[in-house]
């Protein structure tokens, strides 16, 4: 049994996933919800605590490992991406779910780049429906970016799990900028959102990135 209750010395061959993060160009947020649910991603061996910053530390993993299983994940997501073709009438103008049944997929698949598609595909409100080109959503779809490149930082801020009471009161208590920025950080490491962070603070999301980068 891993002891986690140990300190680890920051650097060697440990690493918490926000280090590990910056290293690979993805976001913690990116890690910590879409990477670490994974059934073979690595599991943490141990904790950093910092000097005077309270609480349990940050997780800190093991570095080979961590490289060994990206790798693998690379090799999977080197396999092409799946293009759609048109269903019938690039022209004609459907719902999101009409058009996820004519190609074949969960209806989540599209109405998650909702945003997207209503600033780039032609379309207009039918009663309290909203109807989209077909075809500009196909073409959208097969160009849509890959998931977890730090460009997607801003959807992934977005995302995560709100702070429990304890957890904030965490945050509430720091006595300087530099506890806080600790506290903050391993806070995303485990999945909270910067959202989540600025509300316990009375921050905005992107008022929290700055801070977060100015420490």
């Amino acid at each position: 049994m891993v002891d986690m209750t140990r300190d680890d010395n920051q650097g060697g061959d440990t690493i918490t996933l926000a280090e590990w993060a910056k290293e690979i160009g993805r976001t913690p947020e990116h890690i910590a919800i879409r990477w670490r649910p994974a059934r073979d991603f690595p599991g943490p061996t141990g904790r950093r605590r910092r000097p005077g910053i309270p609480g349990p530390g940050e997780p800190v993993y093991d570095r080979r490992a961590l490289e060994t299983w990206l790798a693998e994940w690379e090799k999977a997501r080197a396999r092409p991406r799946r293009r759609y073709e048109i269903p019938g009438d690039p022209n004609e103008m459907r719902t999101l779910g009409a058009i996820a049944r004519l190609l074949g997929i969960d209806g989540k698949t599209l109405t998650q780049y909702r945003p997207k598609f209503d600033a780039h595909a032609e379309h207009r409100d039918q009663g309290a429906r909203r109807l989209y080109r077909t075809g500009d959503i196909v073409a959208l779809l097969n160009d849509r970016p890959g998931a977890g490149v730090t460009g997607a930082a801003d959807a992934d801020a977005r995302r995560g799990r709100d702070l429990t009471d304890q957890e904030a009161r965490r945050l509430q208590a720091a006595s300087t900028p530099e506890e806080w920025a600790a506290i903050a950080r391993e806070l995303l490491a485990d999945g909270a959102s910067r959202p989540s962070i600025g509300r316990a603070v009375g921050l905005s999301g992107n008022a929290v990135e700055q801070r977060l980068r100015d420490r």
